[in-house]
């Protein structure tokens, strides 16, 4: 015991999910949105609903879709100001 205070904890990596596959086509459905009239771009239920019906992600819950289209949707704010 060198010191009386603990050793930093280390960082972790961050862990694969299920939606790692189909983040190329989520953010191809907002590099669309982009140029689109607002009332013609996609919802987070849409982006859900397509990822299920077109390429078969079962395995997706809308929770996880809903919490990552939050996450590019303050980004895409960003650079759009």
């Amino acid at each position: 015991m060198a010191s009386v205070w603990p050793e930093p904890r280390k960082k972790l990596l961050p862990r694969a999910t299920r939606l790692d596959a189909y983040k190329p086509l989520v953010d191809a459905m907002f590099r669309v949105d982009l140029d689109a009239p607002r009332k013609q771009r996609h919802t987070t239920k849409r982006i859900f609903d397509r990822l299920v019906a077109e390429h078969g992600a079962a395995e997706l819950t809308y929770g996880i879709v809903r919490a990552y289209v939050a996450i590019r949707h303050k980004e895409s704010l960003h650079f759009t100001r």
